[in-house]
């Protein structure tokens, strides 16, 4: 592999998911860390489909839990009617089926809007996270009739039900389990790629894990914490970046407070 050093990105928690990524630098070792050829080095992980659930899933598992809401959002014919006529509307080079998505983002943009302004009467905030705009079956690639997907705080899902007003909704609640994972690969699979534009909408009062990273001394397989639970781990290719996800030992999950009525603060704690 040349000259160059491998070092251990970790993510513990908030929530009860932890992860490490092994990822080589090239070039000598500096005395002083080198950022610049670390990012260079990160880059090559991070521009893959797989970082992106990752990354969602990792802002997912600090932020919610059983009792949270997936929420679907569909069209009614007439709803579906009024996005048309705005795409239609629209001037521009960008195919149809693009403005008719455009079109859906503006008024699942719209509908938030709503439900933030009577939340927040009630002194709560609205959390979003994963809104997906989709006009894809995610497990077929067939086309299908334009909808949304989004994760929000419990107290937020009977208000999103009453401001959606172009069609139904289904509300699902989050089972107990330490690793959302899956629901972040499900809603991600739904996206169809459309350049420069964002796979999915968050609200910017979620907790964001921060890294930390280290030098690793060798290129040795990663290892769980003692007291964890692997979860998933990548294929273990000599050479390759190597990416773990555990469950935190039980002394280590942190997870949101909630105040007396299940309702979560925006500062973490200990358990």
């Amino acid at each position: 592999m040349g000259e160059g050093y491998w070092v251990v990105r970790t993510y513990d928690g908030p929530g009860a998911v932890g992860e490490k990524i092994k990822f080589f630098v090239p070039g000598a070792r500096p005395e002083r860390r080198s950022r610049k050829r670390e990012k260079d080095a990160e880059k090559k992980i991070t521009q893959n489909r797989h970082a992106a659930v990752r990354e969602a899933a990792r802002v997912l598992n600090a932020n919610y839990s059983a009792g949270d809401y997936l929420v679907g959002l569909d069209y009614s014919a007439g709803g579906l009617a009024k996005v048309e006529a705005w795409a239609d509307a629209q001037d521009g080079e960008i195919s149809r089926e693009d403005r008719v998505l455009m079109g859906a983002e503006r008024e699942l943009q719209l509908c938030l809007r709503r439900v933030r302004r009577e939340l927040a009467k009630r002194g709560i905030q609205l959390r979003y996270h994963l809104a997906v705009t989709s006009d894809m079956d995610g497990d077929t690639g067939e086309t299908v009739r334009v909808h949304h997907h989004l994760i929000v705080n419990r107290r937020a899902a009977k208000v999103i039900r009453a401001k959606w007003t172009l069609g139904g909704v289904s509300l699902r609640k989050l089972q107990r389990q330490p690793d959302y994972t899956p629901i972040a690969e499900y809603l991600i699979k739904q996206v169809r790629h459309r350049k420069n534009d964002k796979a999915y909408l968050s609200s910017k009062n979620l907790v964001r894990p921060q890294p930390k990273d280290r030098v690793a001394l060798s290129a040795a397989e990663l290892r769980v914490p003692r007291g964890g639970k692997l979860l998933y781990r990548g294929a273990v290719i000599p050479g390759w970046p190597q990416y773990i996800r555990y469950e935190l030992p039980p002394e280590k999950q942190r997870m949101p407070m909630r105040d007396a009525e299940g309702e979560e603060a925006s500062t973490p704690v200990d358990a």
